[in-house]
């Protein structure tokens, strides 16, 4: 299809506005954006009426005096900027340009015009977009919005290639000395790497200079690990050693206090180990060692360290947590079996012996069923013992002794009901108590197995099996759309709901007023208004870390990422969110507000994903959660293996999929494009259902393998038992993609779904 207005010739600037004129008299209703979401009542096409992403900040409801909701009509500039998050850049972009031409309003239709740029940018139309950067720039010299407008410009022009870097020199330098940026240190970063490709490093060198000793780049710690990681790179290439150890120990230190996730933090540090030994300082390489151990043990990297600063003289609980971390089972094994003989009164000593137990098992022990029963006994309520005796009771039910592994299924659901392990063990006792002539009991903890717990697989399968009707999308597109947005009854009860666990001290919403937030805070909104997503990332995790990552300012954080268009890393936010909720003791998805869990599952792409999967039949959950699967909602990210997009085609698929469509104009670049990877991923998973006789879990396994192997782990039976299809499935990603793709569904429809 290419870009959307590659039938558009480019012209010169005097002929600019009848261009637009043109393209304004041309009505290009998207077909994608004004389908229906089908559902078994409801039919009729329907033209959205598309409402914008909410943020705390900017919420689409407003509360009225007696207290209630009231719906407010998003603004033309909201739907349009609605539309381009949504990937439906061509109604984004007739959005934009219909205001712009329509409005009297000077500062209405100047930021339409750049939204309408903005939009080609984000289509990969840098000319395009250059074209009307240029002539706004000269038409609103005292916008505030200069400095995006500028800095749009200059990415425009990196798009454009390597023939326009001096242009991007000059344009990142023209944006520096427009305003007083919040970012600057990004912009000089980018004009010296410019500079080091023309081969002027001397210009190159006093520009990272400038970026590392500016007030503004030291205020915050993400600018401070920005600039130190463009400093180290560079150091490398000059092969000064001791430039690079010095900058690889600061970018460390930066990295903790930006809140970096440990395995990142622990790569920083191998980097400052590598660096530190290159210059002979062998003591310094050894006390970071020693800090990967103490610190970030449950890390790849601590293995690493482990074994350089040898095992021996590494205390033996941190032993056991690194080796158990990287299934090291017989070092941890040992080590756990010195802590059992050298500290008889350790209050932990339950727990080691749970471990123990588990490390015994994966290593083929004779004993270890039994020290899995005796351990977990040992562990009441500890995650160590009900890992134990989920094992224990897993290898009773493969042995054949199902009596003993449901006692132990049973035991593990009242002795550990908060435990990940206790709903899959209802889901057991669910399948293996009316083998055994209890149908009662069986049904009992098969509905348990459904409603309670963690969602998983085990909670898909269990709702099939009792027969329970999938929850289903809302009967038309505008409704599905709306469905994603977080609305003022949403941030209530999870400030209430936070306030009841003592969780939060101010406002949820509003407990980013501090002044010690305001500089991170205005770094990411102006990262994120001018594109540099990647920059905001360690800029939005270092707010998150000024408040130890409370679940409130986390939520607060990414919700502001989400509206700033960024919807890969706010739903990282939302999964750690998650993680620290479960911290907190609430590990249930079923079970907290939908903040926490509509940030962890957005509905990314809802627009396109509702309508394309209208039109090809299929769950649009299903499509969200193979999304998330293949390329956690990032358009551009291309695989190991040359998939691409969000829905990670391969050539040949595509190509045949293009075919079938009868796609206009398509080309094997287009498949980063949302509005060409979505209706794609859709079509190719509806046509694998059908293939599949309507087995879903078969067409999912076929989405990753391809559709070869699929019968050969089904044993040629096309109503397989689900739970064997996945046994049988022979490779191990395959078989973690199904389960994992089956349970984001599940949770897709648990969030938004309607009974």
């Amino acid at each position: 299809m290419g870009p959307l207005l590659n039938s558009i010739p480019s012209s010169s600037k005097p002929s600019r506005r009848a261009l637009l004129r043109r393209i304004a008299s041309v009505i290009l209703v998207s077909d994608i954006a004004s389908q229906p979401i089908s559902d078994a009542v409801a039919g009729t096409t329907v033209t959205p009426t598309p409402k914008p992403v909410s943020s705390p900040t900017s919420s689409p409801e407003t509360r009225s005096p007696e207290g209630t909701s009231q719906p407010t009509a998003p603004s033309p500039l909201a739907e349009g900027r609605a539309m381009r998050l949504d990937g439906d850049y061509r109604n984004a972009y007739l959005a934009f340009h219909g205001l712009a031409m329509s409005t009297r309003d000077r500062d209405t239709r100047a930021l339409a015009t750049l939204g309408s740029a903005e939009t080609l940018l984000t289509d990969r139309n840098p000319g395009q977009a250059l074209e009307i950067l240029d002539e706004w720039i000269d038409a609103y010299p005292e916008h505030p919005q200069q400095y995006t407008a500028r800095c749009l410009r200059a990415r425009s022009l990196e798009l454009l290639g390597p023939s326009k870097r001096p242009d991007c020199v000059t344009a990142y330098r023209e944006a520096l000395y427009v305003a007083n940026p919040a970012h600057p240190e990004v912009l000089r970063i980018r004009i010296a790497n410019h500079l080091f490709a023309l081969g002027q490093s001397s210009d190159a060198w006093q520009e990272l200079q400038l970026a590392a000793s500016g007030p503004t780049n030291t205020a915050t710690e993400a600018g401070r690990l920005l600039v130190l990681n463009a400093l180290n790179r560079r150091y490398i290439e000059a092969r000064d050693s001791a430039r690079v150890a010095s900058t690889a120990i600061a970018a460390l230190d930066a990295a903790v206090m930006v809140g970096r996730i440990p395995v990142e933090i622990a790569d920083f540090a191998w980097s400052a180990v590598t660096a530190t030994l290159a210059i002979g300082d062998t003591e310094t390489a050894n006390q970071i060692r020693w800090r990967i151990v103490a610190e970030w043990p449950e890390t790849p990297t601590a293995f690493l360290a482990l074994n350089e600063l040898g095992s021996s003289i590494v205390p033996a609980w941190a032993r056991a947590r690194i080796a158990i971390t990287n299934s090291k089972w017989m070092t941890a094994r040992d080590a756990l079996d010195w802590l059992l003989a050298n500290s008889p009164t350790d209050p932990n000593r339950g727990r080691i012996r749970a471990m123990r137990a588990v490390a015994a098992n994966a290593l083929g022990d004779p004993g270890a069923g039994a020290q899995l029963d005796s351990s977990a006994t040992e562990a009441p309520g500890d995650t160590w013992g009900a890992r134990a005796l989920w094992e224990a009771a897993e290898g009773r039910r493969d042995s054949g002794d199902f009596a003993g592994a449901a006692t132990r299924y049973a035991k593990l659901a009242t002795d550990f009901p908060g435990s990940s392990e206790a709903s899959r063990a209802l889901y057991r006792l669910g399948r293996l108590l009316p083998e055994l002539g209890d149908v009662a009991s069986g049904n009992r903890a098969m509905n348990s197995a459904a409603d309670l717990g963690p969602v998983g697989f085990h909670t898909y399968r269990a709702r099939l099996i009792l027969g329970r009707r999938p929850a289903r999308p809302p009967s038309t597109l505008p409704a599905f759309i709306a469905s994603g947005a977080l609305n003022e009854s949403d941030w209530r009860t999870w400030e209430d709901w936070l306030a009841k666990r003592g969780l939060i001290g101010t406002d949820a919403r509003n407990g980013l007023g501090a002044a010690d937030l305001a500089k991170p805070l205005n770094r990411l909104d102006s990262l994120l208004a001018t594109g540099f997503v990647e920059e905001a990332e360690d800029a939005a995790r270092e707010v998150c870390q000024l408040r130890q990552f409370s679940p409130s300012v986390v939520a607060s954080v990414a919700a502001r990422v989400q509206s700033g268009g960024h919807i890969p890393f706010s739903m990282s936010l939302g999964h750690r969110l998650l993680r620290i909720l479960a911290d907190a003791g609430e590990a249930s998805l079923l079970a907290i507000p939908n903040v926490a869990r509509k940030l962890a599952y957005p509905l990314a792409y809802g627009r396109l994903v509702g309508a394309s999967a209208a039109r090809s039949t299929v769950d649009p959950y299903l499509v969200m959660a193979v999304m998330k699967q293949e390329s956690w909602f990032r358009p551009e990210v291309t695989s190991a293996a040359n998939a691409r997009g969000l829905t990670q085609f391969i050539r040949p698929t595509a190509e045949s999929v293009a075919r079938e469509l009868n796609w206009p104009n398509w080309n094997w670049d287009d498949m980063t494009r949302p509005y060409v990877s979505v209706p794609f991923g859709a079509h190719h998973l509806a046509q694998l259902i059908e293939m599949f006789r309507g087995n879903v879990l078969f067409a999912i396994a076929s989405y990753n393998a391809g559709p070869g192997p699929i019968l050969r782990w089904a044993n040629g039976d096309y109503r397989r038992d689900d739970d064997l299809f996945v046994a049988g499935i022979t490779y191990r990603e395959t078989r973690e993609y199904v389960t994992s793709v089956a349970t984001y569904a599940e949770c897709y429809r648990e969030i938004y779904g309607a009974s």
